[in-house]
């Protein structure tokens, strides 16, 4: 489903907005955002516990925003599936079926394509509880995602490369997702990074899958489950990280620590003396 927003017709396509949310909404979400639109949910207490979470060797986000950068330009689609991974994750584990919101504008500044319903469901997302929102511009998408956040919805979004998208455009998406107990994981274009009042930052490029052991018809082996390089560049109340994950099972898995780039050179062995030679 695609909506568009424009300013003279922005509050109705804002109502709809909200009425698709809340026909996807749980009986008692949508009771609770009748009663006060702006009380504070009841966080998962494994959300609650920080921003960042490292259980059984496998990452968990917590409620607020956070944002997916790739390395280069030709890595956007590994951010864009990690980020999906994320939220997949996040969304099994909060217990409850929030609606999930996907917002971008036309001059998202990535010619990748638009959310494939198939290619979602192989990263956990349900397609049939997902709203897909293009709007003309990104204070329009900004505009959706705050209030979507407010009715009680979770939202991916992509930032493009845009100046609106700046520190006050985040301190409010923020504090409409912790004011409601959600998640919002915004896509920011690869050269377009500034002053963000997210609670983790991540840069992601792909990695080589492992092989399987079964062979094809070829006699090529198969392709292994899904690698990326996932470098945690800012963290509140945390020093950066660096990790190798693995999408397994339906979750992101923590394998042996990323290799650092900086790291002491190995020192050379020294060749003997030419008169010891023989």
């Amino acid at each position: 489903m695609r909506s568009a927003s424009s300013r003279p017709d922005g509050p109705a396509q804002l109502e709809k907005l909200r009425a698709k949310i809340r026909d996807l909404m749980p009986a008692s979400a949508l009771t609770m955002a009748t009663e006060d639109a702006h009380a504070p949910a009841a966080q998962d207490p494994a959300l609650a516990a920080g921003p960042l979470l490292e259980v059984d060797r496998q990452l968990h986000l917590g409620t607020g925003l956070h944002e997916f950068c790739p390395q280069d330009y030709l890595d956007t689609p590994a951010a864009l599936a990690v980020q999906s991974g994320f939220m997949a994750q996040a969304l099994r584990r909060a217990g409850t079926a929030p609606p999930l919101l996907w917002v971008r504008a036309r001059n998202s500044g990535q010619d990748f394509g638009q959310p494939y319903p198939l290619g979602l469901q192989q990263w956990g997302l349900a397609p049939e509880r997902t709203i897909f929102a293009e709007t003309d511009s990104l204070t329009d998408a900004l505009w959706a995602m705050e209030d979507a956040l407010r009715a009680g919805a979770w939202v991916m979004g992509e930032a493009g490369t845009s100046s609106r998208y700046d520190l006050t455009a985040t301190k409010r998406l923020h504090m409409a997702a912790q004011a409601r107990g959600g998640l919002a994981l915004v896509l920011r274009h690869h050269d377009m990074i500034g002053a963000s009042a997210a609670l983790t930052r991540w840069r992601l490029s792909a990695r080589p899958s492992p092989a399987q052991d079964w062979r094809g018809a070829t006699g090529l082996p198969g392709l292994g489950s899904p690698r990326f390089r996932a470098h945690l560049e800012r963290v509140r109340g945390g020093p950066p990280k660096q990790f190798d994950i693995e999408w397994k099972h339906a979750a992101f898995h923590v394998l042996e620590p990323a290799p650092l780039a900086d790291r002491t050179a190995r020192p050379e062995p020294r060749s003997k003396p030419a008169r010891q030679r023989a």
